[in-house]
């Protein structure tokens, strides 16, 4: 048991050295890159459970290795993007796992005034606990959250035309190994089209309307959606910049889940705030009614959001380069949810929820290929009926991370 469980730091490690080792040998960029990282961590409520319910901690190691590469062909630039995880829990062995993120991409330009993307991705990793779940207030089991994507776009015009044209179409597939997540299991397809007024450097409005299909697979709950979207970017000073969008959505599910219609206003404000060259601050303020598990792109936030009817959430991040080689950065997330549940008869059909995520972390790029950092973070919910539960946790982690470039 011990070798098996030090079996995934040690070979980080070796990767590690490895990737070191090869780069003091490499003098010259690459568009290809190959590195591991090796994450140590702690969580004081592994599975999101109220205190009556006796929450569980436990500490975890998650050994990653990485591989990409990104290069320009002339007007088209081919990029890939692979993490291969494991993941291994110190007590909570039920919990261990393997994932993988996986991105792979084309952008393309002609000679006229036509571009585009097309790109895939797919995911595998552990689910977040702290998703609402029907029926289940103590689950005490493996979730693993399976996602893939596709998107592709084209646009008439550029940068130098006052007026742009554009199309989009994306599908997601998303679903949950427990069988108290499957019935958030989902597919979705949608097809974007819009135009963008470029009037200068400082302002840029568009509009779009919006046609998507989905299904709650397990569930088999259909729904369709239309919307139409405003969106804008200004600039009112070399340190500042808002951008948002604001829209009018009508969605309609079926016969047996017509307590999920909705019908209202969306949208997201964003303002963007460098006073100085070493001080970044953003400030979000987001109205979502989302249809599957996401509210922003996760890249800038961790806010899952499946079953809810309604979200309003305030999103503040901030960003102090101490030095050229540390940073640190920090996070808050407040979200109000309204809930619905128009499956389950047994449970309250609808409910609300309060969720707050407080971060803090630094990083320090030791070298132009070895990186290190620390985060530490209190994530806590109240919630006023049984489609949420109320939950306290703390967590910290520390990561080495070492890239061959």
């Amino acid at each position: 048991m011990i070798k098996r469980t030090l079996r995934a730091p040690s070979c980080a490690f070796s990767c590690v050295a490895l990737a070191v080792f090869a780069t003091v040998a490499q003098a010259e960029t690459s568009p290809y890159y190959l590195g591991a990282s090796l994450t140590r961590g702690h969580d004081s409520n592994v599975f999101r459970l109220p205190g009556y319910l006796d929450p569980q901690s436990d500490s975890f190691t998650t050994a990653t290795l990485l591989a990409g590469f990104d290069q320009p062909i002339s007007r088209q630039r081919v990029y890939t993007n692979l993490e291969l995880r494991r993941q291994r829990f110190d007590d909570l062995s039920e919990l261990n796992n393997t994932g993988h993120k996986l991105a792979a991409g084309l952008d393309w330009e002609t000679i006229e005034n036509y571009s585009g993307s097309i790109a895939a991705g797919s995911e595998r990793a552990l689910a977040s606990y702290s998703i609402p779940r029907l029926g289940q207030d103590a689950l005490r089991e493996l979730n693993i959250k399976r996602e893939r994507t596709f998107n592709a776009s084209v646009q008439r015009g550029n940068l130098r035309n006052d007026l742009q044209i554009f199309g989009a179409f994306n599908t997601r597939d998303t679903d949950y190994s427990s069988d108290a997540f499957r019935f958030r299991n989902n597919k979705r397809y949608a097809v974007r089209v819009g135009t963008r007024w470029h009037r200068n450097d400082l302002l840029t409005l568009g509009t779009a309307w919006v046609e998507a299909r989905g299904k709650y697979t397990s569930a088999d709950i259909e729904y369709t959606s239309h919307a139409i979207e405003f969106t804008g970017e200004w600039k009112p000073s070399s340190v500042s910049g808002i951008d948002g969008r604001i829209g009018y959505e009508q969605r309609s599910y079926d016969n047996a889940a017509a307590q999920r219609d909705f019908s209202g206003v969306t949208g997201l404000l964003r303002w963007h705030w460098e006073p100085t060259g070493k001080l970044a601050f953003t400030t979000s303020l987001v109205r979502d009614a989302d249809d599957s598990e996401r509210l922003v792109d996760p890249g800038t936030s961790d806010l899952t959001i499946a079953g809810s009817r309604v979200t309003n959430s305030l999103i503040l991040e901030a960003v102090w380069k101490a030095t050229a080689k540390v940073s640190v950065n920090a996070n808050y997330h407040y979200s109000d949810r309204t809930l619905t549940n128009p499956t389950l008869a047994a449970l309250d059909t609808r409910g609300n929820d309060k969720t707050r995520q407080a971060s803090l972390g630094v990083a320090w790029a030791a070298t132009n290929s070895i990186s290190f950092g620390c985060n530490v973070g209190r994530e806590t919910r109240s919630s006023d009926s049984n489609l949420s539960f109320p939950f306290k946790a703390n967590t910290a982690s520390c990561y080495v991370q070492a890239l061959l470039k």
